[in-house]
């Protein structure tokens, strides 16, 4: 594997490990994950120098005399990265290579601007080419950041700390309090998505009281309300993805601008969210006589803003769905739009927001959606164990619609639970090698443990550097241990009775392999009782196999297509399970005004970085008429790329990538899989899923 390939693997794996969705190497707990990866990786021999590395700041040549002289005159003053006048919160100057050197706002080199050259030495009133001084003109940015400012008063109060217009107490303790997992004033996710959700539903609100705002004026609007707070400073590095990458106006401070480019973000989705919301009234104001007098309202995933949003359902006068690809109004039992909201953030529902907008007569529109911040982001997960329990399910949905026969099911079904049997007895192989580990660390003398317990602290000493969640600490808390030796003894007892949590286990395999450094520094042979790499390494290659290996044996059977064409069954199981996945069936039509099933599917629109993405855009980019044209002239075809070490010995992983070939054999990359762990080496194996590139520069285009 060359370099550039295995970087990237690191930043995907990375990625897939982290909370973020994306590497960031100013944060602790990312180094941390770095260092679990390489360790998993066998590649403890580089992983020290790679994380000095980035940790480091780079050594500089000093300034000469001039240059310092010159910083002097600038007024300028050491500010940790680069050099800024004392007042600023940015650097404006940078050493490079013992020069100072101008950089914009984002720490890039930009070039001075040059001095006008004339004749006469410094007698620049003979120059033709220059103007008498004039006064400086504001700004673009000045001009948009005095209308903000002002909005912001208007909407928010003198001080701007007043409420959010959303009217959700959940919303409001989420941008005061800041992201806390677990909390009941968020939403599964992060504080990622937990600010694009919230935010972009204030951004709808705000368009609504000022729909002829410019981008950057919502996104200055929604700068300026959440800079100061919790969630707003939880905003890390972000990518604006799409072909138009925004603009981070130079005068935004260093510190601020990972905010702003997430405020971006949020505002493009506040406008499609808004935009939609529009169309749906007029739409509605033709066909039902929908109400002129109406007011928005915006409401989050969280169980308190999903009770407010089916209260509004409950007391509404009549329920209407705009469907954006047929432009037509559908009236909705209140009963069964009550039902579909109960089921948000899950199954066939996958909205995590919901815009209502609400007309002088009681009446409402619904708009549901599944806000994502880019278009790469991934669009359903699950494990290995929970696939073949869905695979088994899909079954008795096959075979209830004359898909497949009784007898072709029964096979099917005996197929499925015998690997989904053996791979969960393959999975569990993963926790005995480390029980193993602390079965062979159990037998070391009383003098060896003293050293283990110093490794120990050691771990735990790391934990509390890097602020993350803190194993040791709990252990420690939860056996009543005072000393790290008593908490070793307890660890040590645990792996031999084979009785640890997953955060034990993490524990006592990251031990175990300090103990390994320590042994192989030494230049002793690694014993086997702790040579477990290639042991788990064996186990995930026999898990990922059985995967690929059911497949095979589920395409011996034969099903049907909806249309009747004969198909293998594993074929037919796959296919549906991208269609699960990525909500493929909402571009089916619905068949008339009492389809609710399929009008409710098609109402969740993607929002991806901004960009909306509803049901026909799918449909355009797959380049199908329908679903059944999709089962029955394309063939889902899977390519695997088994992810390994750098070593080349070692398997973390898989990924599927998932095209449709048509009858013409033309091939469609659709979507890809991956099947990691995201608890390390020892941990079962999950998957994500998500557009490929050729579908996501296609939302892209379509916008």
């Amino acid at each position: 594997m060359d370099n550039n390939k295995f970087f990237e693997e690191i930043l995907l794996e990375l990625s897939y490990r982290s909370d973020e969705g994306y590497p960031d190497f100013s944060k602790p707990q990312h180094i941390t994950i770095l260092s679990e990866i390489l360790t998993e990786w066998g590649m403890t021999d580089v992983k020290f120098e790679l994380i000095k590395n980035l940790l480091k700041e780079e050594e500089e040549k000093p300034l000469d005399a001039k240059e310092k002289e010159k910083a002097k005159q600038l007024g300028l003053v050491w500010k940790g990265k680069g050099y800024g006048k004392e007042g600023d919160d940015f650097i404006s100057y940078k050493n490079v290579d013992g020069k100072l050197t101008k950089v914009d706002k984002d720490g890039e080199e930009k070039p001075e601007n040059p001095k006008t050259k004339v004749s006469g030495a410094d007698d620049f009133q003979h120059a033709p080419d220059i103007k008498k001084k004039e006064e400086p003109k504001k700004s673009d940015y000045e001009s948009v950041v005095v209308s903000s400012k002002q909005k912001v008063k208007e909407l928010y109060g003198e001080d701007g700390k007043g409420e959010l217009l959303q009217k959700s107490k959940t919303s409001n303790d989420a941008l005061k309090n800041g992201y806390v997992k677990g909390a009941d004033w968020v939403a599964p996710g992060n504080a990622g998505s937990n600010f694009n959700e919230n935010i972009s539903n204030e951004g709808a609100l705000i368009l609504e009281k000022y729909p002829d705002l410019s981008e950057d004026e919502l996104v200055n609007i929604l700068f300026e309300k959440t800079k100061d707070s919790k969630l707003g400073k939880q905003q890390k590095k972000t990518t604006i993805e799409g072909s138009d990458k925004g603009n981070v106006p130079s005068e935004i401070p260093t510190t601020d601008r990972d905010l702003y480019r997430n405020c971006i973000i949020t505002a493009r989705s506040a406008r499609s969210k808004y935009n939609r919301a529009k169309k749906a009234k007029e739409a509605a104001s033709s066909q039902v006589g929908f109400g002129t007098q109406t007011n928005t309202m915006a409401f989050g995933g969280t169980s308190s803003d999903l009770d407010n949003l089916s209260n509004e359902i409950d007391s509404a006068n009549k329920v209407f769905i705009h469907d954006a690809g047929t432009n037509k109004v559908y009236e909705i039992p209140k009963d069964v739009m009550k039902k579909w909201v109960a089921g948000s953030g899950g199954g066939e529902n996958a909205s995590d927001t919901a815009v209502l907008t609400k007309d002088e007569n009681g009446n409402i529109i619904y708009d549901g959606w599944s806000d994502k911040k880019g278009l790469s982001d991934i669009q359903g997960n699950s494990t290995l164990n929970d696939d073949f329990s869905k695979a088994n399910e899909r079954v008795d949905i096959l075979t209830k619609s004359g898909k497949v026969d009784f007898e072709t099911a029964s096979q099917a079904k005996t197929i499925i639970e015998n690997a989904q049997s053996e791979s969960n007895d393959i999975e569990q192989g993963y926790k005995n090698a480390v029980y193993k580990e602390g079965q062979y660390l159990s037998g070391y003398e009383e003098s060896k443990k003293d050293e283990l317990a110093s490794l120990l602290k050691l771990q735990d000493e790391g934990y509390k550097k890097a602020g993350t969640k803190n194993h040791v600490e709990n252990l420690m808390k939860k056996t009543d241990s005072k000393t790290h030796r008593e908490a070793l003894d307890k660890l040590l007892e645990g792996s031999v009775n084979e009785k640890l949590t997953a955060d034990e286990r993490k524990v006592l395999f990251r031990l175990a392999e300090s103990e390994r450094e320590n042994i192989k520094s030494s230049g002793s042979e690694i014993p086997a009782g702790l040579d477990t790499g290639k042991i788990l390494s064996d186990a995930r290659d026999k898990a990922l196999d059985r995967q690929r290996k059911t497949v095979d044996e589920l395409n011996q059977l034969k099903g049907r297509t909806s249309s009747g064409k004969e198909k293998p069954l594993g074929d037919l199981l796959g296919f549906q399970e991208t269609v699960d996945f990525l909500h493929l069936d909402k571009i089916e039509t619905p068949s008339d005004e009492n389809d609710y099933k399929q009008i409710l599917k098609r109402n969740t629109h993607l929002v991806m970085g901004g960009i909306d993405v509803p049901a026909d855009n799918i449909k355009g980019c797959l380049g199908v008429d329908d679903l059944n044209d999709y089962e029955d002239n394309f063939e889902i075809v899977n390519e695997e790329k088994i992810i390994k070490d750098r070593s080349g010995s070692i398997t973390t992983g898989k990924v599927v990538y998932i095209y449709a070939v048509n009858k013409d054999g033309v091939r469609k990359f659709v979507g890809e899989k991956r099947y990691r762990s995201k608890e390390g080496a020892t941990g079962k194996t999950s998957n994500t899923i998500q557009w490929s590139p050729e579908m996501q520069n296609c939302f892209d285009k379509k916008k």
